[in-house]
């Protein structure tokens, strides 16, 4: 055993003080005489290996990093500095006293239990006790309990976002906490929202499209606003003498118009999706509604010939068999409501032709069946609105139903042209994102 001298405590001096720029919780107080004696041997448990806690003479310290990890070294081995970048940080250093060994009593599991091994003798690996403040084992499963604010604030903030002092997740623990943020696919998107027991996946939004769809259709009554009178169209009332489609007559025509049955309303529809909330397509389809009355109204007295005569005004409602069928060729804007939601509302518009074309095949005069003979179709220019929801029944595959309306400004069919036509349609049909 030997003492220190004062030559050794100015070289001690010299080596802690350059501690005192980037590490200034690393102070290391020593006895500030030197004639003290050396401290007495601590106690070893039989199996300590060579490296003892008095080591030729040398003093053992304590580098207590701050993930907890402790150290000891001989005094003597303090001659680098020692970042701890695989313990979060520089340690703080303390001279090392063992504790009586009936002071503490640990379990087997504490963490005040340490495996250390002093520099220079790496095999040498031994378990003492050291004093620890308590703190709970990261390892057996409990909670982490935040020590208390020695100035007296509130407790530390959890670094990992947990909230006031809560412990962070373990990532290894086999669950994901319920409000954990979606994960991100390569794409840089988010992944499919996963819950307890189900999972939610939508599919791609921004995407190419395709509609198709089928329902029941009402087609509003056509009103000619000028009719053919032989050289050009006249507009109501109009004198007529003679023979006017399959009717034969004298008198003021004041009005003409065709009457539909329900029909039906066939559409199919291609575009893309810009964003979840946007897409265009190109819309086309059918709607066919079934002829079902024709209608002539008179001012004054108004013959027929062969079919009696209309006297001081009224109007001939005629049964009539025929069709009106109109093809769409329309481009559509259509938004829908944006969010993770497998029903998503949606509206629509669009501009773009029509293709009309009016049969009047025959019209029933009493007990007689007059041939019509009059087909005629044209394109006009139309628009179109709808309102609906979808429903996503697999990723990329939704069902949908819709409310639509199909309109052409004034159209010229033939010898006709009409006031502003509408058609009604209530439509269910499916679509797929690719």
């Amino acid at each position: 055993m030997c003492t220190f001298s004062y030559g050794s405590c100015f070289f001690i001096f010299l080596i802690f003080s350059s501690f005192v720029d980037t590490c200034p919780a690393q102070r290391l107080y020593l006895p500030p005489t030197p004639n003290l004696p050396s401290p007495s041997p601590t106690s070893v448990p039989e199996k300590m290996p060579v490296g003892s806690l008095k080591e030729n003479g040398n003093t053992w310290i304590l580098k207590t990093y701050p993930d907890g990890t402790k150290k000891i070294v001989p005094l003597s081995g303090l001659n680098f500095y020692d970042n701890g970048k695989a313990f979060g940080g520089p340690p703080l250093l303390s001279v090392y006293a063992e504790p009586p060994p009936s002071a503490v009593t640990l379990s087997p599991k504490s963490p005040e239990r340490l495996s250390v091994a002093p520099i220079g003798a790496p095999e040498a690996t031994t378990s003492i006790n050291t004093p620890m403040p308590t703190s709970a084992d990261p390892l057996d499963g409990s909670t982490m309990v935040a020590a208390a604010d020695p100035m007296g604030g509130a407790g530390p903030i959890d670094p990992m976002g947990g909230g006031g002092s809560a412990a962070p997740i373990d990532p290894l623990a086999g669950s994901t906490p319920k409000n954990a943020p979606p994960l991100q696919t390569v794409s840089g998107k988010p992944a499919p929202i996963v819950g307890d027991t189900t999972m939610l996946q939508l599919g791609e939004w921004e995407s190419f499209f395709l509609n198709a769809g089928i329902g029941g259709s009402l087609q509003g009554q056509l009103t000619a606003r000028r009719v053919w009178n032989g050289e050009n169209r006249e507009a109501y009332p109009l004198a007529v003498s003679g023979a006017l489609g399959p009717l034969n007559f004298t008198g003021d025509l004041t009005g003409e118009n065709f009457t539909f049955q329900p029909g039906f309303r066939m559409d199919v529809e291609f575009g893309y999706n810009f964003y979840e909330w946007l897409g265009i397509g190109l819309q086309t389809g059918l709607t066919y509604n079934g002829l079902q009355n024709y209608t002539v109204s008179a001012n004054g007295d108004l013959t027929l010939a062969g079919y009696g005569t209309l006297t001081g005004g009224g109007s001939f409602v005629f049964p009539a068999d025929g069709e009106l069928v109109q093809v769409p060729i329309q481009l559509n804007g259509i938004l829908r409501w944006p969010g993770q939601v497998k029903f998503r509302p949606f509206i629509g518009g669009g501009v773009g032709a029509v293709w009309q074309q009016l049969d009047v095949n025959t019209i029933t005069l009493g007990p007689v069946n007059v041939p019509g003979n009059y087909c005629r179709s044209a394109f006009q220019f139309g628009w179109n609105a709808q309102a609906g929801l979808t429903y996503t029944v697999d990723p990329g595959l939704d069902f949908y139903g819709a409310f639509k309306v199909l309109s052409a400004f004034m159209p010229v069919i033939g010898n006709y042209q009409f006031s502003n036509t509408y058609n009604f349609a209530v439509e269910v049909g499916i679509q797929s994102r690719f």
